[in-house]
């Protein structure tokens, strides 16, 4: 039985606590340990990660400082506006496979800790979407609480 390490727990500060009870639970049931690499996102955040895969002047469009520009990076969110991330509002965390190792992207680790988020949801009730059931592009780290 895996536990929740001190990153993951100051990770989770400022989420859903609903989100955080099926985090809690989905460690104690998981086949593949896990850490949360991120929670609640703060605004600074949120324009880092939009700038990424971005031109200064995408970004300008869109509100964000130019200053986060990064179009030689890969994207690393795809929602139209900036802020609308259900991380900037605590309601969405990222969690990777542990030991963490961001190259190592083996699907089969992140649907056992899709399959225990999903029991652990199913068990207290709360609804949730992930990231790796999404149509256009998949995002396998990304639970989110309905």
């Amino acid at each position: 039985m895996y536990k929740l390490g001190k990153r993951s727990l100051n990770n989770l500060q400022g989420v859903n606590p609903n989100l955080v009870k099926v985090v809690e639970r989905a460690i104690q049931i998981s086949t593949q340990d896990f850490t949360v690499v991120e929670g609640k996102r703060s605004k600074e955040q949120c324009s880092i990660n939009y700038g990424k895969g971005r031109t200064a002047s995408e970004c300008i469009k869109k509100g964000i400082d130019p200053k986060y520009a990064q179009p030689n990076e890969k994207k690393v969110t795809w929602v139209s506006t900036p802020l609308a991330s259900k991380h900037a509002t605590g309601r969405a965390v990222d969690i990777y496979p542990y030991p963490i190792n961001m190259k190592d992207s083996d699907p089969k680790k992140f649907e056992a800790i899709a399959a225990a988020m999903k029991q652990a949801a199913a068990e207290l009730g709360v609804k949730i979407n992930w990231g790796g059931n999404w149509q256009k592009t998949k995002d396998l780290p990304h639970f989110e609480v309905l």
